[in-house]
C-alpha cells in the first residue's frame, strides 16, 4: 500500500470541507450585504465574522493542499530538517485556524449577549410603555363614567 494515499484523502477531505465552507460563507455574507433592514452594529459584526470565516475556510483548504505535497514531495529520510520545518509550518497554520475559530465563537457570543440586553431593555421600555397607556386608558374611562 502506498503511504501517500492516507495523505491525499485527509487532503482531499480538508480542500472539500473548506471549499464548502468558503462557498457557504460567501453566500451568507451577499445575503446580509442585501438586507438594509439590518442594524450598523449588526452589519459591522456580520462583517467581521465572514472575514474570520473566510480566512479559516482559505486555512483549512491550504492545510488540505500542504497535506499530500508535503508527504510526497518532501522525502524525509534525506531532508529531515526540511521536513520538519514544513510540518511545524502545518502545525502552526493549524493553531491559527483554531484561534481564529475560538475567536469567532467568543466574539458571537459576546455579540449574541449585548443584542439579548438591547432587545430586553426595549422590551422593558415597550411594556413600561403600555402599562403607562393602560393607566392613562384606565383614568379616561373612569372620568367618562
Amino acid at each position: 500500500m502506498d503511504n501517500r494515499i492516507p495523505a491525499l484523502v485527509f487532503g482531499a477531505f480538508l480542500i472539500v470541507t473548506g471549499s464548502l465552507m468558503l462557498w457557504y460563507q460567501l453566500r451568507s455574507r451577499r445575503a446580509s450585504a442585501e438586507d438594509f433592514k439590518l442594524d450598523p452594529r449588526d452589519r459591522r459584526f456580520l462583517d467581521t465574522r465572514g472575514r474570520r470565516r473566510t480566512q479559516v475556510a482559505g486555512l483549512i483548504i491550504l492545510i488540505g493542499v500542504m497535506f499530500p505535497v508535503g508527504d510526497s514531495l518532501i522525502p524525509w529520510k534525506d531532508a529531515p530538517t526540511t521536513f520538519a520545518i514544513y510540518w511545524l509550518i502545518v502545525l502552526a497554520l493549524s493553531f491559527w485556524t483554531m484561534l481564529l475559530a475560538i475567536g469567532d465563537m467568543l466574539a458571537t457570543r459576546m455579540h449574541t449577549k449585548v443584542s439579548l440586553d438591547r432587545l430586553k431593555s426595549q422590551q422593558k421600555d415597550l411594556e413600561d410603555a403600555v402599562s403607562k397607556m393602560r393607566q392613562e386608558h384606565a383614568k379616561s374611562s373612569e372620568k367618562t363614567s
